[in-house]
């Protein structure tokens, strides 16, 4: 043996001494503990089946099979494999179909392959949960107008005067219209107001205020001395088509504020398949949402309203100061976009946007998560999902989850740096793991998912 390896290994050993001398007395006698005869160790070898690996059963374009989802499951018994979470999706595109043909989510044929794959399952005493929708977040072509996801965004333009200036709706628009990863096509754009302020703001006095001509598709007006900033307000009505979602299941993302809505999807999923087979209560454990990567969506019919009622004052007149210029996945890409604030206004400023995030964090717990529980509840299955991130409190979100689920993320760098940069860098888990353990922990959970390896760039 080298001398380095000698070293090397002598010191690993000494080290392992030290650390098993410094145990507790009852934790240094479990190693020594026959493994042979103790059934909590065979049960750690041999686990149930609630207690093995899950995987994510991508259904690739619903271009599914009996025969080849016999195949599967029994290839994933094999492999140790407890449970199944079957989850339709896009089918890659840079991938040979073969020919194959895509099944209609929620189409008779679909819930066919859904059936046999419950009588399989069964079998093999595998465990099943089933995604809602497809994709994320979900959604579906069917959704119409108040029913699709809702943002709303601002957009300026820096003038100097004294002049005479027009503009369009359309220059406002396009200035406004943020670079989402996945935009829907069939999108519309509506001006909620137009404001003409000083390049310095220092209170709402000095607001001029156009949106009365909103309606003429033509913003006129004389640009006072000095330098100003014009604001366009804009809600976008259908603002994001569902990621990777399988025929039947994509177009327009949900609008997550709106109960009426979440409770229709939620239940025509459900009775669609119940209809056909029988309550989903034999066959899965939990229905499951994925991430809610709702691009910044921030809006409903009544959320002015909402924020009235809740917060005791008026949200419009503030609303366009308290936005800042976002961009993919509804992340901040100019915090300084717009007019400078004094110090007073800023601090009122800041006070209506904690306002406006906390009406924003109460809807999304009263009209979706809850709104998802109670439909779990009603179908006599567990809750299953990644309830955190943009729109959720970190730690709250997660108290009504049945089964809350995390994330780990395998990015670049994994055992060789720790990066300040990046927090995927380096290091395998992510923020939210805390949050939703702890949540969990808050609330006497035992089972605590986690999905792993959910980027291996």
């Amino acid at each position: 043996m080298k001398r380095r390896n000698f070293l090397a290994q002598t010191a690993t050993a000494a080290t392992g001494l030290t650390l098993i001398n410094a145990l507790p007395a009852a934790a240094r006698n479990l190693l020594d503990y026959p493994k042979d005869n103790d059934n909590l160790y065979q049960l750690f070898k041999n686990p149930q089946m609630q207690h093995r690996p899950f995987v994510r059963w991508w259904w690739n374009g619903d271009k599914v099979e009996k025969t080849e989802l016999t195949r599967e499951l029994k290839l994933l018994k094999e492999a140790g494999i407890g449970g199944v979470e079957i989850n339709p999706i896009q089918f890659p595109s840079v991938t040979d179909d073969l020919g194959k043909p895509s099944l209609q989510w929620l189409g008779a044929e679909w819930i066919d392959m859904l059936e046999h794959t419950f009588t399989e399952a069964k079998k093999l005493g595998l465990i099943c949960d089933l995604i809602v929708g497809s994709g994320w977040p979900f959604g579906a072509e069917y959704l119409e107008g108040e029913e699709r996801s809702q943002v709303v965004v601002i957009g300026t333009k820096r003038l100097e005067g004294p002049m005479d200036y027009e503009t369009s709706l359309f220059d406002l628009f396009k200035e406004a219209d943020p670079n989402f990863s996945s935009i829907f096509p069939g999108r519309q754009m509506e001006m909620l107001s137009v404001k003409l302020v000083p390049e310095q703001l220092n209170g709402l006095n000095q607001v001029t205020e156009l949106s009365n001509q909103i309606n003429t598709k033509t913003i006129k007006f004389k640009v006072p001395p000095g330098k100003h900033i014009l604001y366009g307000t804009v809600k976008i009505l259908g603002s994001m088509a569902v990621i990777n979602g399988a025929p039947g299941a994509n177009g327009p993302v949900l609008n997550h504020y709106n109960e009426a809505a979440v409770r229709k999807y939620l239940y025509h999923m459900s009775d669609t398949i119940q209809q056909k087979i029988g309550p989903l209560s034999n066959h899965i454990r939990a229905f499951f949402t994925d991430s809610l990567e709702i691009e910044g969506a921030n809006w409903c019919a009544d959320m002015a309203a909402e924020f009235q009622r809740r917060r005791g004052y008026d949200l419009m007149p503030y609303l366009p100061f308290t936005m800042y210029k976002v961009g993919s996945m509804g992340n901040t890409w100019d915090y300084k976009y717009g007019a400078v604030l004094g110090q007073e206004f800023t601090d009122t400023i800041e006070r209506v946007r904690y306002d406006f995030d906390v009406t924003k964090s109460e809807l999304i717990r009263e009209r979706f998560i809850k709104t998802f529980t109670d439909w779990c509840k009603a179908n006599k299955v567990k809750s299953r999902s990644q309830a955190y991130g943009r729109g959720y409190y970190p730690l709250e979100g997660t108290f009504d989850i049945d089964i809350p689920e995390c994330e780990t993320w395998i990015k670049y760098g994994i055992g060789k740096e720790l990066s300040e940069a990046d927090y995927r860098i380096g290091r395998a888990y992510s923020m939210v793991n805390k949050y939703v353990s702890s949540a969990a922990h808050l609330k006497g959970k035992k089972i605590i998912s986690c999905e792993e390896l959910t980027n291996t760039d």
